[in-house]
């Protein structure tokens, strides 16, 4: 049933965008037919048809667009087509049933897109075919386009493409009657145009050196100019001295009134169990940060090393008196702001428990990683790598401690030969790429001009999961807190590719990485696929770990977000039995038959029962009962316990 708010709906054709080399004699194997839906807000589509639409596939956010415009008949297996480029490189394409619904959807498309911003100059009319576009035959995928967007064409170069602009002399046909101007407007009646919207600064939260020319180096605590942030994860702005450059997105937050950016005992991005973490390595009576609220979104935390009677971690909110606006931790000592506050705690206990001292001197280097090593930087020349000590090796090489550029510790997978096609392994480079996250490993860029390839990442300096866990584990099991939180941290991480799409197909602890103050990254996108509709079934033959196997990738190979959660499952139960493997004592047959007639693993000895009861929600045989990574974030954060002391 269609809804007042939709604009437009047709059953038209996709091209599946998962795909890769398409030509004019491809088969029709890659297109799906949809139902499209045009809102004010997005683009979706459905499975089904007109009178009775299906599940959701897909959705694009209107503000994400940045060309809308029409493919050459002939570039695809059927004419009529247009394209929708959004986000950072993605393409949508869409085969309309005439030339009629063709011009009516890409107008309609372009009108709610003309403000965005962001809009790109420049496109392809024709489309990638592997090695070379097919409209302009440049052989760069990542080249400009060839043809004039419609953010740049004038009202009558939007009139079927062409201008209807006559050059000949007048006659009575091509005369236009005009009609006349308004009359002047009276002096003391003109209005003053609209002030600009004021200019976006931020703050650095993190020192930044360039690695690149064109890059603008960040000092903490000092204030930037965006000039263009169209892009989502590198910006170009201005520092005080009006030097322009590129800074990465996330080194930087908009000046807030609260002005914490620069404290150095600021920290927006830490849990409570990572901030314990860090405040017992430190080891330091009245070691203290601040950071945002997990428990109290909008609300502020201050957490403390105490080390008598014994060594512990508390958590005091900073509260606000409703009356002054003042701040406070203990209602008889109230201050104008949070570093007036933070001060006088510094020098009297006030009601603390110990007052408070010093930041951990670990929380100047707690920056995060960039996407990319610079902007528009992908390859990376061999020449730019020094290797060092091996980590460890996997299915398809072996890993490598290196330093890019001499300075930037990474870590270098060097295919191993004949491992598997040279393609697939740049490709999982690409699909590195377009993620970024917190819990998930960050790509720096390919080597791949010379052989072996190489691909490099972000180093973790603590190695897999599993190997933790068993290293590590009794230390990590005298507070069962920092478990829940490695649960979370990687569900985090899944939720982010599950939002985006991506279906990991190989989620195991051995498959995530450690880094300082117990950080867990999601890695491994060697089995990785981008799929746009969920689902699809892997090829035969392909090979997956059978103890980290859903019951309809058992039987059938099927692979989707559903089959991820299964897994996510698994790795709760290795991360409650500290890095044992699952199904211990039964054979591969054996675990296929335990797997497709419903039973599951037994219930770790320390993991509570509200944490088992989440396994079990992941176990269920019907792919369609299991929770979205989602609804279990929601769930391990109500487990978590409370982000706050009296």
């Amino acid at each position: 049933m269609e809804s007042r708010d939709e604009i437009k709906v047709s059953l038209m054709t996709k091209r599946n965008q998962m795909k890769g080399k398409i030509t004019r004699t491809t088969g029709f194997q890659d297109f799906k037919d949809r139902v499209f839906v045009l809102t004010r807000d997005k683009l979706s589509y459905y499975e089904g048809n007109l009178s009775k639409r299906g599940k959701l596939k897909g959705e694009i956010l209107l503000a994400s667009v940045k060309v809308a415009e029409k493919v050459d008949d002939g570039s695809l297996p059927k004419d009529n087509c247009f394209q929708v480029c959004y986000e950072d490189s993605l393409n949508l394409y869409i085969m309309a049933n005439d030339a009629k619904e063709q011009e009516e959807w890409v107008s309609l498309m372009q009108e709610a897109c003309k403000n965005n911003r962001g809009l790109l100059p420049m496109f392809h009319c024709g489309v990638w075919q592997g090695s070379r576009w097919s409209c302009c035959e440049q052989v760069d995928k990542n080249a400009p386009g060839c043809k004039q967007a419609f953010s740049q064409r004038s009202p009558t170069d939007m009139t079927n493409g062409k201008s209807t602009t006559n050059n000949g002399p007048p006659t009575p046909r091509n005369i236009t009657k005009m009609p006349l101007p308004p009359p002047p407007v009276p002096a003391h009646a003109k209005r003053e145009l609209p002030a600009p919207p004021p200019a976006k600064v931020v703050v650095a939260v993190y020192d930044y050196d360039p690695s690149q020319p064109g890059d603008l180096q960040l000092k903490k605590g000092e204030e930037y100019t965006i000039t263009d942030d169209s892009r989502t994860h590198w910006w170009k702005a201005l520092n005080r001295e009006g030097t322009q450059g590129f800074i990465p997105s996330n080194y930087v937050q908009e000046k807030t009134e609260k002005g914490l950016i620069g404290e150095g005992w600021y920290c927006k991005d830490m849990s409570r169990q990572r901030a314990e973490a860090l405040l017992k390595s430190e080891d330091k009576e009245g070691c203290f940060l601040v950071r945002d609220s997990t428990a109290s979104p909008g609300t502020l935390t201050v957490s403390v090393l105490c080390k008598t009677p014994q060594t512990t971690v508390r958590h005091y909110h900073i509260k606000q008196n409703p009356r002054d606006s003042k701040y406070f931790l203990s209602e008889k000592y109230t201050f104008p702001t949070i570093p007036e506050l933070i001060h006088y705690h510094q020098h009297n206990g006030g009601g603390l428990v110990t007052r408070l001292r010093s930041p951990p001197a670990a929380l100047t280097g707690y920056a995060p990683v960039t996407l990319g090593f610079s902007q528009d930087k992908w390859e990376i020349q061999s020449t730019e790598l020094t290797l060092m000590k091996p980590l460890g090796s996997g299915q398809f090489g072996v890993v490598r401690l290196g330093k890019l550029q001499g300075r930037t510790l990474v870590a270098v997978k060097t295919m191993r030969e004949g491992s598997m096609c040279e393609d697939d392994f740049i490709q999982e480079a690409k699909t590195m790429t377009k993620l970024q996250h917190p819990n998930l490993v960050q790509l720096y860029g390919v080597s791949f001009k010379d052989r072996p390839i190489q691909i490099v990442t972000e180093y973790m300096c603590n190695g897999n999961l599993s190997s933790y866990l068993r290293s590590k584990g009794r230390e990590l099991a005298e507070d069962r807190s920092p478990l829940v939180d490695m649960c979370h941290q990687v569900c985090c991480g899944m939720e982010y590719l599950e939002r985006n799409k991506f279906i990991h197909r190989d989620l195991a602890a051995r498959n995530c990485l450690v880094g300082e103050h117990n950080i867990v990254k999601v890695s491994d996108f060697g089995l990785a696929r981008y799929v746009l509709d969920d689902e699809y079934t892997s090829s035969t033959g392909s090979k997956f770990p059978i103890k980290w196997a859903s019951p309809e990738v058992l039987e059938f190979s099927r692979f989707s977000s559903k089959s991820d959660i299964w897994a996510f499952g698994i790795l709760m139960w290795e991360v409650f039995t500290l890095g044992k493997t699952p199904y211990p004592n039964l054979n591969t047959t054996d675990v296929v038959r335990q797997v497709t007639h419903g039973k599951h693993l037994d219930r770790p000895q320390r993991c509570p029962h509200a944490v088992y009861r989440i396994m079990k929600q992941c176990w269920e045989k019907d792919p369609l009962r299991r929770p979205t990574f989602k609804e279990l974030q929601v769930q391990i954060e109500d487990i978590q316990e409370k982000d706050y002391c009296e």
